[in-house]
């Protein structure tokens, strides 16, 4: 396989590469040239973060093999909240995995999605259509791609900061009037698999909004600009009010056995028609019951989905 690098502007080769094979991630291009099967004008090259120039001749050994889907159908709880042939929109569960991880291959809200249609290619073996995700305990809206060109238009506009998404959640403590943005440098630990803020991190960026108050805690409504892993939890916490059942940043909570937190609605531009999609889902029962608990209305449950078709 070989391709010549004709762009004025350098890349990323494994970003190139990403989006020249058809059905591979970054991911699976790192490990592409970690076993010496990618060369650039003849020399071997091991760094995926190599910028290629205009003119750059890049080859893949015919040894490689394309991944291929080896995830099972399984029958599951799925909340379809919009569909046609290019995106697939969903309320997802607490307590699942968006997609399997190495080990874990069963039970994910992928799996079930691949029971009931077919995704984009890009992103085997693990990740096909995955083009954002929520932690294992966050309920609420998340969008899948069915075609490869969905698949690709939906990550720029991600990575454009076109998606909008609104979360809600309940968080410890009284929220102050004041803080309605906030930017946080944030870095990732890799041994503890836990999110910190460090100088050294990447920026992020997060907006709030005082929906309810009660005597000890505060349902807010949230709006991450960037999308860093574990963005809004990291920096609740660091802001003295963690989410509510939050173990990983906060604490246990008697009255929710999960971070009190759901991706209330996302609004994106379709990829094919560019008009703008919005969906909500509706607050899960358990979320409710926290609510009513802490003698808090709820505020707008019923979703307003639009396709704008």
């Amino acid at each position: 396989m070989k391709f010549v690098f004709q762009h004025n502007s350098a890349e990323r080769l494994d970003r190139f590469l990403a989006r020249n094979i058809k059905g591979v991630s970054r991911e699976f291009c790192k490990r592409l040239m970690e076993r010496g099967y990618v060369s650039v004008n003849k020399e071997f090259t091991y760094d995926p973060s190599r910028r290629l120039q205009k003119g750059d001749i890049i080859e893949i050994s015919d040894f490689f093999k394309l991944p291929s889907c080896n995830i099972e159908p399984e029958t599951g709880n799925l909340e379809v909240l919009f569909e046609d042939q290019h995106v697939i929109v969903v309320n997802k569960p607490a307590g699942i995995l968006t997609h399997p991880l190495k080990g874990r291959t069963k039970g994910t809200l992928l799996n079930f999605i691949l029971a009931h249609t077919k995704l984009a290619t890009t992103g085997l073996p693990l990740r096909p259509g995955v083009v954002h995700r929520l932690d294992r305990n966050t309920s609420g809206c998340i969008i899948f791609a069915k075609t490869d060109f969905a698949y690709f238009d939906l990550v720029n506009q991600f990575k454009d900061r076109i998606v909008k998404k609104v979360y809600r959640t309940v968080v410890e403590g009284i929220f102050p009037d004041g803080i309605e943005e906030i930017s946080l440098p944030l870095r990732t630990s890799a041994s503890l698999a836990k999110v910190s803020v460090r100088f050294s991190g990447k920026n992020s960026t997060t907006k709030f909004k005082i929906l309810k108050k009660s005597k000890n805690a505060t349902y807010l409504e949230v709006m991450p600009v960037t999308g860093r892993t574990h963005q809004i939890r990291v920096t609740l916490a660091f802001l003295g009010h963690p989410v509510l059942g939050d173990n990983k940043y906060g604490r246990q909570s008697p009255v929710i056995d999960r971070q009190a937190l759901h991706a209330f609605s996302i609004s994106f531009l379709h990829p094919e028609t560019k008009k703008q999609m919005c969906f909500s889902a509706r607050m899960p029962l358990d979320f409710l019951n926290l609510l009513k608990n802490l003698e808090i209305t709820d505020v707008c449950n019923c979703p307003d989905n639009s396709s704008g078709l």
